[in-house]
């Protein structure tokens, strides 16, 4: 279970924002309400913070991290990674760590704003000392399979450095439908039919599944909350161990290095 993006980065990378906001819907809403879920549930989860995020809501991220969150790295300011170079790539990566580490949280994950992993970022998450990467090669679709027959899980794989690589799909994440595909399902109540349809489909196969969620898309909406809690339940009651990326990395490699 894991969530992207806090308060205003991705709108001061737009070039529409400039500060943090602290009445923000997903602030003052959609992060209590997610967290309240999830302690409700007795679940913890990851969540990915941009660097700019952890220098300007320390408070937020603290309180995430104390609830025993996961706290992983999402770029510096929702920058669109796969399109940077080298040089870009390095620099967002080292002071977005240096961000989290001077709130004294050390993160071992992360995944690329925007999804897509870029050419350079897997090698510079291995000298910077990233255990793992929950990016994918492939970019944003413009539409989404409505048929996932096919689908058994998600793959994970650890790379000759080292690296691990837990891997997602589009339609497992809420913005994808609500807001960005053409065919995404806008419904909740659909969408939960569409994600629990796939959770029961990966339970048969005792496969890996990773859901990517929002406050500021799913948070903020009380339809749109109880569609994600009734997907989490079924998960639960299938018995899927719903865990933050880290925990899925130690069953998986040695995590000594």
């Amino acid at each position: 279970m894991t969530f992207d993006n806090v308060g205003e980065a991705r709108k001061v990378f737009l070039r529409e924002s400039a500060v943090p906001n602290w009445e923000a819907p997903e602030i003052t809403i959609g992060f209590p309400q997610l967290l309240r879920l999830l302690e409700r549930l007795k679940i913890h989860a990851t969540f990915f913070v941009e660097g700019w995020s952890a220098l300007h809501y320390g408070k937020l991220i603290q309180n995430i991290y104390n609830d025993g969150h996961e706290i992983g790295l999402h770029g510096w300011i929702h920058e669109g990674f796969s399109s940077l170079d080298q040089r870009a790539a390095r620099q967002y990566i080292h002071d977005g760590l240096k961000a989290l580490q001077l709130r004294g949280i050390q993160p071992f994950g992360f995944r690329a704003p925007g999804g897509q992993v870029g050419q350079f970022t897997r090698q510079i998450l291995v000298d910077d000392g990233f255990i793992y990467d929950s990016s994918i090669e492939t970019s944003l679709p413009k539409s989404i399979p409505s048929d996932v027959k096919g689908f058994s899980g998600d793959e994970i794989q650890q790379l000759e450095s080292g690296l691990i690589c837990i891997s997602w799909q589009w339609f497992m994440v809420d913005a994808i439908h609500y807001n960005l595909a053409s065919n995404g399902l806008r419904n909740p109540k659909a969408l939960s039919d569409f994600w629990c349809q796939v959770i029961r489909k990966v339970a048969k196969g005792n496969g890996l599944i990773t859901l990517i969620c929002h406050a500021h898309v799913t948070g903020i909406n009380p339809e749109r909350m109880s569609a994600l809690e009734r997907v989490l339940k079924l998960a639960l009651a299938l018995d899927f161990d719903i865990v933050p990326a880290i925990d899925v990395c130690a069953r998986f490699g040695d995590l000594s290095r």
